[in-house]
């Protein structure tokens, strides 16, 4: 009888060994992974004759492949993970986060794996429609974690104060502006606006003020008799039909370095600019911002589901935040459980255009109303007027108090549906797997914007709607704090 042979049984410390692999395995795979080149997208560098990879902000040179890059990614895990705990840190040990995906996103572009932009899609009202709240998460962002460039923006001069951080507009000619808040007829992508002009020789321009580009690129609509434009980048020019018969995006893209695009009719049909983009090819964030003043959340009812769709697969962004509600606050007629409805569909909607995309929702910030008729008592009424939130009477006889102009709203106050609306949009974050985020606890909650407006310096307008820019600065500070403390926190569960 043949003799069997013993396995052997390891002893206590080769199996110490075995744990730490395995662990090391299990903590190193999803970063991989996450880091693997897509063969199919032209942006991102070859794998071969690639050539060393530029240093940007805490990323790692990636011109070294093997133990070197495990080495530098297990140092930097180390280090973080090392890190003293933040107080505000509420990710329990094992738990995940509506942000997860966003976060891994992160780790991946901070430890040098990851080729591609971290895209952020903040789609909102007027409080990003003049890039304050907005420009200052993207320099934050862009800050930690590196700059790929400006990304998507409004074609210029959409509607009155709009504003792009980081370029300025030129326009020359007649251009009319179709807006969808407005009412306008479409088509309209993820930018919601539309500039169109039927003259030639009518220009728009972009300017960098932030020095070259590497790249530019402009969305067209076609049409039937669509017109031709040219669009100019970096000293290259290239002319552009937009006629056909079958209504789509055309997307031109000039692969040049440079500061200035322009776009120049050159016949008397129609060319529509649905948007228009600058970018560099280097890892780092890109915070795409559309926001219209007055929207809501029902606005984007009103955009072809086609362009969103080809929108959001050109930006495949990491993370969408949701800005809405400040507009839905002060309408007494709306019905909080049929919006909280069009809300999620809004969500399901986008999750199907980028399903690898985390959600961020915004609950508005504090606002409070002072009625008309209390206005008119004295010119300085606005100013002097206290603010004081509404009773639980004052608010079941609100309509008939308004109508009576009762002198007991003869103040200011946060409108009825406001606090509603902010709750609605809570209870579908959480049921959609989003993250939500209240913006008024910033304020410390009701006749807050009342205190910042009477600040010195003013941290809100006269309005007590509006944010001057010192207010937004504070509440993009607040949220960047809160998603970085549970971006470390990530890393370190990661870690364990």
């Amino acid at each position: 009888m043949r003799k069997m042979r013993r396995r052997r049984t390891p002893n206590g410390a080769e199996l110490n060994i075995l744990k730490v692999c395995a662990r090391s395995l299990v903590l190193l795979a999803p970063v991989l992974l996450a880091g693997c080149l897509d063969e199919d997208n032209p942006q991102r560098p070859s794998a071969r004759g690639a050539g060393p990879l530029p240093v940007i902000g805490d990323q790692i040179d990636r011109s070294s492949k093997g133990d070197r890059l495990i080495t530098r990614v297990w140092a930097e895990r180390r280090s973080l993970a090392n890190a003293r705990p933040r107080a505000r840190d509420t990710i329990a040990p094992g738990a995940a986060t509506p942000l997860s995906g966003f976060y891994q996103a992160l780790i991946a572009l901070q430890s040098g794996l990851r080729q591609d932009p971290v895209t952020i899609l903040h789609l909102g009202d007027s409080h990003i429609a003049s890039d304050g709240f907005s420009g200052d998460l993207r320099e934050k962002f862009q800050g930690r974690f590196g700059d790929s460039g400006r990304g998507m923006m409004m074609p210029g001069f959409p509607f009155p104060y709009y504003r792009a951080r980081g370029v300025t507009f030129g326009r020359q000619g007649k251009w009319t502006a179709a807006n969808s808040f407005a009412g306008d007829a479409g088509p309209y992508g993820l930018s919601g606006v539309r500039l169109s002009a039927g003259d030639p020789g009518a220009s728009l321009s972009l300017t960098s003020a932030r020095g070259a580009l590497e790249w530019a690129e402009v969305a067209f609509a076609t049409q039937a008799k669509g017109g031709a434009a040219s669009v100019s980048f970096g000293g290259l020019t290239q002319l552009v039909p937009t006629g056909g018969e079958e209504l789509k995006i055309k997307r031109v893209r000039i692969a040049r370095k440079g500061r200035r695009l322009e776009i120049e009719t050159k016949d008397a049909a129609r060319v529509s600019v649905l948007s228009w983009s600058l970018g560099n090819n280097r890892p780092g964030i890109r915070y795409v911002n559309f926001g219209i003043p007055g929207a809501t959340a029902d606005t984007p009812q009103r955009w072809d589901e086609r362009f969103v769709a080809n929108d959001l697969a050109r930006l495949k962004p990491d993370l969408i935040v949701l800005g809405y509600g400040t507009n839905e606050g002060f309408n007494d007629d709306l019905d909080a459980e049929a919006y909280g409805a069009r809300v999620t569909a809004l969500l399901k909607r986008l999750k199907g255009g980028a399903p690898k995309a985390s959600f961020l929702v915004l609950g508005p910030p504090d606002a409070a109303r002072l009625p008309r008729f209390a206005r008119k008592k004295a010119k300085d009424a606005a100013a002097n007027a206290p603010c004081r939130a509404l009773s639980e009477t004052e608010r079941r006889d609100y309509a008939l108090l308004r109508k009576t102009k009762s002198p007991a709203l003869a103040r200011w106050h946060p409108p009825p549906k406001l606090s509603a609306v902010r709750a609605g949009l809570r209870r579908v974050a959480e049921r959609q797997g989003a993250y939500f985020w209240d913006w008024s606890k910033v304020m410390n909650g009701p006749c807050g914007i009342h205190a910042w407006a009477r600040a010195e310096p003013p941290l809100a307008a006269g309005d007590r709607v509006h944010l001057r820019s010192a207010g937004a600065k504070r509440s993009a500070s607040a949220l960047f704090e809160e998603l970085m403390a549970g971006y470390e926190a990530h890393v370190k569960l990661a870690a364990r």
